[in-house]
């Protein structure tokens, strides 16, 4: 009998240690979501623009396509489609002293007041206590379709910008919506975290 007292009540210890060890565990990621509150985020920048197959570097213009490239762009813009893919830098500041993290996030990327795309990065991601992290995020789109009230040239051209050709000031907006997991279950920060960059 003592030795079946002796059983249960290692067991009830051992599932007290447990529910401590998860109850730490929870709390800690709920700090370091929190956390999040204290960090700064900025657009590092744009990179790896992709426009119909053609890798466009810093500054390119249109005038820097070779004859095939100047047809092949030019027939898409007859048929209103640019399609384009690029990454969107954040950096992510973290003055705290323990870590900031999140299990995924939603954005909502926007280019002049126009959504570009609205989805999930579903990659966990943290920053240590003091230091700074980045996250990259993927965007393909078509700018015609997007802006389908301009003309073939601007849109053209807001494709440059985004490589850092000179012409109009383009508007970058960022949102994201952080999430910890807990238990398996995902819960959401309570707001967007906003970021703006003008594209000069």
């Amino acid at each position: 009998m003592k030795k079946i007292i002796r059983i249960i009540a290692f067991v009830m210890l051992a599932a007290s240690f447990t529910a401590c060890e998860q109850l730490a565990q929870i709390a800690s990621q709920a700090a370091q979501v929190m956390n999040l509150k204290n960090c700064t985020f900025d657009v590092n920048g744009i990179n790896n623009i992709n426009m119909m197959g053609i890798n466009l570097s810093k500054g390119m213009d249109k005038n820097s396509l070779n004859a095939m490239q100047l047809v092949n762009v030019t027939n898409s813009l007859l048929n209103k489609k640019l399609p384009v893919t690029f990454n969107v830098n954040i950096d992510v500041n973290n003055p705290n002293n323990i870590a900031a993290s999140m299990g995924k996030m939603d954005y909502i990327i926007s280019l002049n007041n126009k959504e570009v795309i609205s989805s999930t990065f579903s990659n966990g991601f943290s920053v240590g206590p003091n230091s700074k992290g980045q996250v990259s995020i993927p965007i393909s789109t078509d700018l015609f379709q997007l802006f389908s009230g301009e003309t073939a040239d601007a849109v053209l051209n807001l494709a440059f910008k985004l490589a850092g050709a000179k012409s109009n000031p383009v508007n970058l907006g960022v949102k994201v919506k952080p999430y910890i997991k807990i238990n398996n279950q995902s819960l959401a920060y309570p707001d967007y975290i906003s970021i703006n960059k003008v594209l000069n």
